[in-house]
């Protein structure tokens, strides 16, 4: 028989096998030892929960992906054939959660990876529900792992704010951005005004961030002359945009090349759209910054 504790994290060694009542090994967390703990910052944020004897839940959210939710397990040598979880009410509670919320889990190592979004896992948090993982060796053995909603409250606070605060995209989105052109055109459309509000908002958070390159390129239809300075004029429209963003003047250089570096020929139609551009590049500190007439 396993007595339930109210306020501890419980991990079970569990049989799987249909024929026999399975033998249940418990490892249990003190009460005063069950935590979530909390850690952010505009880049990333994450809830934790130890297990003890196995390893460590982590709910994680990052700019550009879903809400994740992971389990590192310490000595795991064995990979799972099996694993899925589920929302369950606290062992104090007599009550079942309105949606259950099945998901299955990949592994790779001795890290497991759950399939789909973990907004419905967050939500249970919130709710006072709590997590329940069985990770399935063979029909006869495996592990169940039960996470439940103790000490919560504060940390779930901490993670919410952390959350509104992230950056919108990545630095792998913003680190080098192209704004295609029409032809006559010279201002941003609103879509791509959007892309230059991303930028702005990570080069504030990101204090690595030494220069902001803004180079406008053009096709090679009309004037020499009048397209070198149609594509200074564009990059000159895009860098006044990321300045009243926030973005400091000495870190924007601005260049324009007219029609000098086209990424494809101007001989078609579909050529010339592509050619007519603003990049937008990042350079962090130590990186070797890209000569003008590189992949812009």
């Amino acid at each position: 028989m396993i007595k339930k504790t109210s306020g501890t994290v419980l991990l079970f060694l569990a049989g799987f096998s249909c024929h026999a009542t399975p033998q249940l090994s418990q490892f249990q967390t003190p009460m005063d030892g069950a935590q979530w703990r909390f850690q952010g910052d505009r880049f990333h944020c994450e809830l934790r929960q130890d297990v003890a004897g196995f390893g460590t839940l982590v709910l994680a959210d990052q700019p550009g992906r879903p809400l994740a939710l992971t389990l590192r397990a310490d000595w795991l040598v064995q990979t799972p054939v099996h694993s899925e979880s589920r929302l369950v009410a606290a062992q104090w509670q007599h009550r079942s959660p309105s949606q259950v919320a099945q998901r299955l889990w990949q592994w790779n190592g001795r890290k497991a990876v759950m399939e789909g979004d973990a907004t419905p896992y967050l939500e249970a948090l919130e709710l006072g529900l709590g997590w329940q993982l069985d990770v399935q060796l063979s029909d006869e053995s495996g592990y169940r792992l039960n996470a439940d909603p103790v000490a919560v409250r504060q940390v779930l606070a901490q993670f919410r704010q952390c959350r509104t605060a992230l950056v919108p995209k990545p630095f792998s989105e913003v680190r080098h951005v192209t704004l295609s052109y029409r032809s006559g055109q010279l201002l941003p459309s609103r879509q791509q005004l959007g892309e230059l509000d991303a930028i702005a908002a990570y080069v504030a958070a990101d204090g690595k961030i030494t220069e902001v390159l803004v180079d406008g390129h053009t096709d090679s239809v009309g004037d020499h002359l009048a397209n070198l300075a149609l594509s200074r004029d564009r990059a000159d429209e895009v860098g006044a945009l990321l300045h009243e963003r926030g973005v400091e003047r000495s870190r924007i250089q601005i260049r324009g090349h007219g029609e000098r570096y086209p990424l494809v020929s101007n001989g078609t139609a579909p050529g010339r759209d592509q050619n007519r551009r603003v990049t937008i590049r990042l350079v962090r500190d130590g990186q070797v910054q890209e000569v003008a007439g590189g992949q812009h």
